[in-house]
């Protein structure tokens, strides 16, 4: 044994003072103690020859306490650390809770949805704290399928939410088209059908060569049939029946989604892939579109509110062509009724004091009309107003909007009006009972729906391929 350990011998008996004993590099101490058993203790030091043994030890205690929110309520599951390390314990149906942490430590209490509290144990023993809801924390929060809210990082799934304010900021009467380049992974399109017009939604691309390949639609909680309308009376959007009877013309009556006000909208979560949409069976194919409308107002008490909004519309495209030569084809103007000399701009060159004949027999001057696209479109407009009468408070609320919604497109006589009711309540009965619901009313009238999915019979097709020297005044 190298060096010299030092050795406390404790020995039953009488004094033995001052005697020392060395013996192989060992030193060994006899002193007088109390009566006491026999037992030998260890001296052990450190690096800079510290006595380690001769340092004061660091004694745990018993913390225990109440979390409660704001109002008073006690938080379950409320998770209670100790800053540092990765010794805590969460609190129980009442919100208490009990842990043993070193003397000097924090208590580091979170939850999701409230911010948390770090608190210094110092000389106490209990330790209650109230949690304040946090609204950053909260924004974490998603709902998912069948309406259940889980935090978003703890999905083992892709998932998007937007918030109310994407939604009402670019606003459009099918509010889906406001969120085109939103959301990742999600392609909306728009169709040129006016303000009532069909979105086309693709979630991940195309899944299938037949079908409409659109994601299931689920508005608080209820799937929704979310195909589009058309001219056909009594078509159900499901039959593929959107075409005027006894013609092949085709006209877009519009979607499910555009019965919903945006402003009556709180969230909205899209579910892609299999995972995430699998406890809606083979209808959620394509993906889900969860949207949630507002069930009761924002912190407590009676509010009114009143949202006006107003967007104008306009073509871009004002494409011009040649004003040399004016109706009719090889060389050749109409010049009786019903010609047939064809509506194309290949008839005779313009010469002053010529003259033709419409198709009703009524002779006009043979001249250049110019600006036939800028001449047929307006100005289109959109003007909404809402107003909701909201409440809220410690065990509920309810939230009840009226809308009206008047739209005018940009081609004549192509309007659309919406007249919408939304009710939604929540109330706590006892305890964890709680009462929700949602009402929707939604009047629409839509008056000549814009013809699509037509070589001749669109309204475009027509416009653009008008001769050049028929005045659209006599046409109107």
């Amino acid at each position: 044994m190298k060096g010299n350990l030092p050795f406390l011998l404790l020995l039953r008996g009488k004094l033995l003072a001052g005697m020392i004993i060395s013996l192989c590099f060992l030193s060994i101490t006899v002193a007088q103690q109390q009566p006491a058993d026999l037992m030998v203790q260890q001296n052990v030091f450190n690096d800079d020859g510290l006595n380690i043994n001769s340092f004061p030890k660091v004694l745990d205690v018993i913390i225990s306490g109440t979390v409660t929110d704001q109002n008073g309520k006690p938080l379950p599951g409320v998770t209670v650390m100790v800053a540092g390390s990765s010794t805590g314990t969460v609190t129980d149906l009442n919100g208490k809770y009990s842990v043993s942490v070193p003397e000097g430590s924090d208590l580091v209490f979170s939850f999701v949805g409230y911010g948390s509290e770090t608190r210094p144990i110092g000389d106490q023993s209990i330790i209650n704290v109230t949690l304040n809801e946090d609204l950053t924390a909260l924004e974490e929060v998603i709902v998912t399928a069948l309406g259940i809210k889980r935090e978003a990082k703890s999905l083992g799934y892709a998932t998007s939410s937007v918030s109310s304010e994407e939604i009402t900021i670019n606003r459009t009467p099918n509010f889906m088209n406001a969120l085109q380049g939103k959301v990742a992974g999600v392609n909306i399109s728009s169709l040129g059908t006016g303000p009532a017009g069909t979105s086309k939604i693709r979630i991940r691309g195309q899944s299938s060569f037949g079908g409409q390949n659109q994601p299931l639609m689920v508005v608080n909680g209820v799937p929704v049939d979310n195909t589009n309308f058309g001219a056909n009376p009594g078509n159900r959007g499901s039959d593929a029946s959107n075409t005027d009877t006894g013609t092949t013309r085709v006209s877009d009556g519009g979607d499910g989604l555009t019965s919903i006000n945006p402003d009556d909208i709180e969230s909205m979560t899209v579910l892609r892939g299999a995972a995430a949409s699998a406890l809606y069976g083979a209808r959620a194919k394509d993906g889900v579109i969860m949207i949630t409308t507002k069930q009761r107002g924002q912190g407590t008490g009676m509010s009114v509110e009143l949202n006006t909004n107003y967007t104008s519309d306009m073509p871009i495209d004002f494409t011009d062509y040649q004003y040399e030569y004016g109706q009719g084809e090889f060389g050749v103007r109409p010049t009786s009724p019903n010609p047939t000399s064809g509506v194309w701009s290949f008839g005779e060159k313009f010469e002053p004091g010529m003259t033709q004949v419409l198709f009703d027999g009524v002779e006009i001057p043979y001249v250049a009309q110019p600006s036939h696209v800028g001449k047929f479109y307006q100005t289109g407009y959109s003007f909404n107003n809402t107003v909701t009468v909201s409440s809220g408070g410690e065990f509920g609320g309810f939230s009840l909007s009226l809308s009206n919604l008047d739209n005018a497109a940009i081609v004549p006589n192509s309007d659309y009006n919406r007249k919408t009711v939304n009710l939604g309540f929540t109330q706590a009965i006892a305890g964890k009972l709680v009462i929700s619901g949602n009402i929707n009313y939604s009047l629409e009238n839509i008056k000549n729906p814009p013809q699509i999915a037509e070589q001749d019979m669109s309204t475009p097709t027509t416009i653009y391929t008008l001769a050049n020297s028929m005045p659209l005044e006599l046409m109107r």
